[in-house]
């Protein structure tokens, strides 16, 4: 096991656990009740954390890279010309859907 991500908020490491189960790739969450520690620990070391078995943590490393690129590029709505951020799948403004490759 490898540990691929932390984050100090619980909500946003498992919503990756969630993106990478869709894909296939099976996490573990630690640390989700660490937080009473953090006292008597660094900081850091008491933020949730995704365990990747060590077969698929290649896959899962080219995977969050991809999602972190997505996030970033923006795209333009075919139907109203609206820019919406990378992450969006549909047009913030008229509801279109995102084409291929911003998805």
């Amino acid at each position: 096991m490898e540990k691929i991500f932390t984050d100090q908020n619980l909500m946003l490491v498992a919503n990756v656990q969630n993106l990478l189960s869709a894909e296939g790739i099976v996490g573990e969450l630690r640390n989700t009740y660490a937080s009473g520690a953090s006292g008597s620990l660094a900081f850091t070391e008491v933020w949730p954390e995704l365990w990747i078995d060590g077969r698929q943590v290649i896959r899962a490393k080219e995977l969050l890279q991809q999602i972190s690129e997505k996030s970033e590029l923006a795209w333009h709505c075919s139907r109203c010309d609206e820019e919406s951020p990378g992450n969006f799948d549909y047009c913030w403004h008229c509801g279109d859907t995102a084409p291929k490759l911003a998805r």
